[in-house]
């Protein structure tokens, strides 16, 4: 547990110096831009791999509740809308000016979904760290930036729901293999 936990601080900790005021710029000027991207992308990948790593070695983890049947339910339908938001971070239209900023809300609904609908330890880390971190971050990204331009016409809203939906699927028939974890059937 502790492999998972370290990258977890590691991964969540360098994207959270994004809602602590000054902090990104005084690390960009004392680094330069260079090595503070190059530092900010190694711990981030370090933790990541730590995050995998760790959930594995996690596996079987200890169960802290028994979730609800229902709750799977629910991240059946939110993870889908969650990978279109996702999706729309990339896109530029009427979805992104709306939700300003759609990467962290989709990871909000993911996080919270498998969080809902998981009751092992190891899961419980895992997805409540990732909807601790980006529900923190949304609410201060809301409140300190102001919306993206008014966007003509819906190619970027419909890119984003096909892709979407087109990953959700993937998803849906590869999460077995991928997580160990069926989510139909």
């Amino acid at each position: 547990m502790l492999v998972l936990v370290t990258g977890l601080v590691l991964f969540l900790g360098v994207h959270f110096l994004r809602v602590i005021p000054g902090a990104r710029p005084a690390l960009q000027a004392r680094l330069g831009e260079g090595p503070y991207k190059l530092a900010y992308t190694a711990i981030s990948l370090i933790g990541f791999a730590l995050i995998i790593y760790g959930k594995i070695l996690a596996h079987p983890s200890i169960a802290v509740w028994a979730p609800p049947a229902w709750s799977r339910h629910v991240a059946f339908a939110a993870v889908p809308l969650g990978l279109i938001l996702i999706v729309s971070a990339y896109a530029p239209g009427h979805i992104r000016r709306w939700v300003r900023h759609p990467m962290l809300a989709g990871v909000v609904l993911w996080s919270g979904a498998h969080l809902l609908a998981n009751g092992e330890l190891a899961a419980m880390l895992l997805f409540g760290g990732f909807f601790v971190w980006s529900s923190i971050t949304f609410v201060s990204a809301w409140m300190r930036e102001t919306p993206p331009p008014v966007v003509k016409g819906w190619g970027g809203d419909l890119t984003a729901i096909v892709l979407g939906v087109l990953a959700a699927l993937v998803l849906i028939n590869t999460h077995m293999y991928l997580f160990g974890v069926a989510i139909i059937g």
